[in-house]
C-alpha cells in the first residue's frame, strides 16, 4: 500500500510519502511554503509589477492570499476573480465585491492569471518526477476547513462539526468522512480537485490528524492532553482510549502563556465555559466525559518552541513521532487512511 499524505497550514504544506514495508524515517517527505503562501507571493510580485490580476480556481486557504488581495487593492490595482476564487476571500460574495474585487468568469487580457487551490497535483508530479518517484493513487490531505453557512460565523461551523464528532465517539473515524459535507467548502474543493486529476482522495480536517498524529509519540501515557499550536491556529484535546473526550480551539496569536495555562487546565478540570473560547475570538470549547486527571502532555505544531520555552505547561513533552515533529499531521492522516474500509459516512 502506497499513500501521499499531504498537511496543509497556514505556513508550510507537509508531505509524507508513505509505502507498506519502509520505516518512515526512510521515507519521502518534503516541507514546502503551503499553497496560500505561494499565492499571496505571486499576487505580491503583480502588485511590484503594476499588474492587475485575475484569480482563477476553487476556493483555498486564506491568510496569506487574502491579505495580498486586500494589498493589491489598496495599491489602487484591479482584482478580478471567478466566484469560486472569489470566495477564498469571503464566502459572501457580496463583501467580496463590497472589497473591491470584481467577479467575473473570463480573464481580461491586460490581467496576470493567478490560480488558486489548496494543492497543486502538477507540481506535485514534477518535483517528485525529478527523483524518478511517482504519485501514487491514494492521496489523503487535511486542510483546516471553517466551513459555510449563511447567517453563522465560520469559526462556529467548523466547530459544530468538530463537537458533532465527539459526540459520535471522538475516536479517529469519526473526525474522516467517505464523503465530505457540502459546508465544509475546502474539504469539497480538494475532494473535486484530487478526483478531476484522476486521484483516490482522502480528506481530514488539520486539527484532528495533528491531535492523533501526536498520539503515536512513544512517550505518551493515557489520558493525554495534547496541544497543536500552529501558525494559525491552536487546538488543545484530551485523548482517553483513543478517542477525544474534550477539545478547545483559538487562534495561535491570541494564546499568550498565562491563557494557556488557564485554558488548559480548565479543560482537564472540565470548568472551561463552551461560550468562553469563542467569546475570547477563538473557535470554541466542548467536554464530554473527562477522565480522573491526565497523565501526559504532549506539544506539537510549528509554533511549539514558544510556548514550551515560557514554561506555561510544566512536564510537557515535544511529541514527535517517528523522529519529526513535521509530519505529525501526515502520520494522522496515513494512520486514518489504513482503516478508511471501515467508514460508514
Amino acid at each position: 500500500m502506497t499513500l501521499l499524505a499531504v498537511d496543509v497550514g497556514a505556513g508550510t504544506q507537509d508531505i509524507l510519502l508513505y509505502q507498506e514495508g519502509v520505516p518512515i524515517e526512510g521515507s519521502t517527505k518534503m516541507v514546502l511554503p503551503s499553497q496560500t503562501m505561494i499565492v499571496g507571493n505571486r499576487i505580491s510580485r503583480a502588485r511590484m509589477a503594476g499588474r492587475d490580476i485575475f484569480l482563477h480556481g476553487p476556493i483555498m486557504g486564506g491568510g496569506a492570499s487574502t491579505m495580498a488581495v486586500r494589498w493589491h487593492l489598496a495599491a489602487g490595482l484591479r482584482v478580478f476573480a471567478t466566484p469560486s476564487a472569489a470566495a477564498t476571500i469571503n464566502n459572501d460574495l457580496g463583501q467580496v465585491e463590497a472589497l473591491g474585487v470584481i467577479i467575473q468568469e473570463d480573464a481580461p487580457a491586460s490581467a496576470e492569471i493567478v490560480e488558486t487551490g489548496d494543492i497543486d497535483i502538477p507540481s506535485l508530479q514534477r518535483a517528485f518526477q525529478l527523483f524518478d518517484i511517482s504519485l501514487p493513487k491514494d492521496i489523503a490531505v487535511a486542510v483546516q476547513d471553517h466551513g459555510y453557512s449563511p447567517g453563522k460565523p465560520n469559526r462556529q461551523v467548523r466547530f459544530e462539526h468538530m463537537v458533532a464528532a465527539i459526540r459520535s465517539g471522538g475516536s479517529l473515524d469519526d473526525f474522516t468522512f467517505k464523503e465530505c459535507p457540502q459546508e465544509m467548502t475546502r474539504m469539497v474543493a480538494v475532494r473535486d480537485t484530487l478526483i478531476k486529476e484522476g486521484f483516490e482522495p482522502f480528506i481530514m480536517d488539520t486539527g484532528p490528524a495533528a491531535i492523533f498524529g501526536a498520539a503515536l509519540d512513544p512517550r505518551i501515557e493515557d489520558p493525554a492532553l495534547i496541544i497543536n499550536f500552529g501558525n494559525s491556529h491552536t487546538i488543545a484535546a484530551i485523548l482517553s482510549e483513543g478517542r477525544i473526550c474534550a477539545v478547545f480551539e483559538h487562534h495561535t496569536s491570541s494564546m499568550k502563556g498565562e491563557k494557556v495555562r488557564e485554558f488548559t487546565q480548565k479543560l482537564c478540570r472540565g470548568t472551561l465555559e463552551e461560550g468562553e473560547v469563542f467569546d475570547d475570538g477563538g473557535h470554541g470549547s466542548y467536554i464530554g466525559s473527562l477522565p480522573d486527571g491526565v497523565r501526559s502532555i504532549l506539544i506539537t505544531g510549528p509554533r511549539r518552541e514558544s510556548f514550551l520555552s515560557c514554561e506555561a505547561l510544566k512536564g510537557a513533552v515535544a511529541a514527535a513521532p517517528a523522529g519529526d515533529m513535521m509530519i505529525t499531521g501526515c502520520l494522522g492522516l496515513i494512520k486514518a487512511w489504513k482503516k478508511r474500509d471501515d467508514l460508514t459516512g
